[in-house]
């Protein structure tokens, strides 16, 4: 649960097309145009793409994700 009541976290396979995700790496928040699922990562990894492009953020199978409500 996140201290803020509009954020929630999440895994990664309940992200769906159209959600607004964190990129922390970027400190910004990225709406999900698109979704790949790398199975070469050791627990699976998902890239998160938005409308540019630079848009994307990947994160491991096992890694939670803060999603806007």
């Amino acid at each position: 649960m996140s201290e803020y009541p509009e954020v929630e976290l999440v895994a990664p396979t309940d992200i769906v097309k159209g959600d607004v995700i964190e990129d922390p790496a970027r400190r910004r928040w990225l709406t999900v145009h698109e979704i790949k699922m790398l199975t070469d990562a050791v627990d699976g990894a998902y890239s998160f793409y938005g409308s540019g492009p630079d848009d994307r953020v990947t994160y491991e199978g096992s890694e939670l994700v803060r999603r806007r409500r």
